[in-house]
């Protein structure tokens, strides 16, 4: 897919004028935009009135899978299934008459798709259905944006700012320059940058270590690994293979705990029907057993035949590079602080989940104080507004927070467990589809011809307008 220039971008979607079913921006070319868009076509060609995708990317499509987006090297193995792809879970009754064929046309994006299309489907399946490594994964996901129609442009957003019944869009260009774009809807999908909650100089980004590797003059490095998500993993499980030293896994936890990957942990991802049912407690609970501060069982499996990975409990409290190594000091509650000592120090931590408010102007800021009162529990006041259509409730235009929306919706939204359960409540049409495919009227219930005549004259003219949940 090539993607729109500056001039170009500026010259569609800067000028005020409006799209009749409204314009979808989403920062960041990753999967939860590529189902989303994906999802939008496929309804479009339906006859459903839904929202066109504009994605802003300053490296291309699947950047954060590869050495370009600095957080993998791509040779990792990706930690969920990939048939978890962007039409998952597909589910069984969410447009009505239309589910079949909405289900048939998300295939054509599919993983298995994919494979299929390069020869390697049946080799696949015969070989166990491996995890890809996160470039094989990158490949997929360039190869599903080429069938897609929306819009990339190349740049990266530097300033959100609502203005009117519009966000206003600063792009700044990957070679200089900027544009404005006025968009109906915004959805921060990205992680953002991967600066690390200890980033300085005694410490090593997650960035400079897939770039440079561990970069020390140490025969045998002592390596600290600050950190228990799957970048700490996929950093610990590279390392087995490329030093010779120690490495040490440092997390708050007293053990690495293995991911909870059992039938009752997954329905929750696919099927989060009953999640409002939990109590903030148990929901908490069940993300940090099954999506945060865990490793995938498959990395556990491979890191625990090396001896020569261990874990260590504790925050780290305070770190500074002296004689060559850096010295850093663990805190655990109800023991002495602890001191130790290591060649390098990977800061595997993972960026702020909120890191976009800094992008935010004067009247969005505003807006977003609004939505969470006078909470002061930073994050989490964020999480506990976030409305069914994944978007930050009392906030206008909408804005779409999927990756904060794991706590009061659902655990799957977060990451890329559901990524075709996302784009239906991002897209907002899936509700109104079924409720016109339910009319009693005989005519518009019509059994001839499911996917056209009058149910499809329905839902195009009658039910939907503009995407809005």
């Amino acid at each position: 897919m090539e993607p729109l220039s500056l001039e170009e971008a500026s010259r569609r979607f800067g000028t005020g004028r409006r799209d009749p079913n409204g314009l979808l921006g989403v920062v960041g070319a990753g999967p939860k935009a590529l189902a989303t868009a994906a999802k939008s076509q496929v309804l479009r060609e339906l006859g459903v009135q839904v929202p066109r995708v504009v994605v802003v990317e300053p490296r291309g499509v699947g950047a954060n899978w590869t050495a370009v987006g600095g957080r993998t090297n791509g040779r990792p193995r990706l930690s969920t299934s990939p048939e978890k792809d962007l039409g998952f879970p597909y589910a069984a009754d969410a447009y009505g008459p239309l589910t079949a064929e909405v289900n048939a046309r998300m295939q054509q994006f599919s993983w298995a798709g994919y494979l299929v299309s390069r020869g390697e489907y049946a080799t696949w399946v015969d070989s166990g259905r491996p995890s890809p490594r996160h470039s094989t994964w990158a490949a997929y996901l360039r190869w599903a944006a080429d069938r897609m129609d929306f819009c990339l442009v190349s740049g990266t957003v530097c300033a959100l700012e609502i203005s009117g019944d519009q966000w206003e869009v600063t792009v700044e260009g990957v070679d200089g320059g900027e544009a404005v774009l006025l968009l109906d809807q915004v959805m921060i999908s990205g992680p953002g940058p991967q600066d690390g909650l200890l980033s300085g100089e005694a410490t090593r980004s997650v960035e400079d270590f897939w770039r440079r590797g561990l970069d020390t003059d140490a025969p045998e490095p002592s390596v600290a690994v600050v950190g228990g998500g799957e970048t700490a993993a996929a950093i610990t499980e590279y390392l087995m293979h490329g030093h010779a030293g120690s490495t040490t896994v440092i997390s708050p936890q007293p053990v690495v705990y293995s991911r909870g990957e059992g039938y009752f942990e997954n329905a929750l991802y696919s099927r989060p029907e009953r999640w409002r049912e939990l109590s903030e407690q148990d929901r908490r609970d069940v993300i940090s057993r099954t999506d945060r501060g865990v490793f995938s069982p498959r990395a556990i499996e491979a890191i625990t035949t090396d001896a020569r990975v261990e874990h260590r409990q504790g925050t780290v409290v305070s770190l500074r590079r002296d004689g060559g190594q850096t010295e850093l000091v663990l805190s655990n509650p109800g023991r002495a602080d602890r001191v130790l000592r290591f060649d390098v120090v990977i800061d595997a931590t993972g960026a702020r989940p909120d890191w976009f408010l800094e992008l935010f102007g004067t009247v969005a800021r505003k807006a977003v104080q609004r939505a969470v009162g006078d909470a002061t529990d930073g994050v989490r006041s964020l999480e506990r507004r976030i409305g069914e259509d994944l978007g930050l409730e009392g906030v206008a235009p909408r804005l779409l927070l999927p990756t904060l929306a794991g706590y009061e919706q659902g655990p799957g939204f977060a990451n890329l467990s559901s990524l075709g359960l996302l784009s239906d409540r991002v897209l907002g049409a899936a509700r109104r589809v079924r409720a016109v495919s339910t009319d009693p009227d005989p005519e518009s219930a019509s059994a001839g011809d499911a996917f056209g005549g009058p149910v499809r004259a329905a839902v195009s003219t009658a039910a939907l307008g503009g995407g809005e949940a």
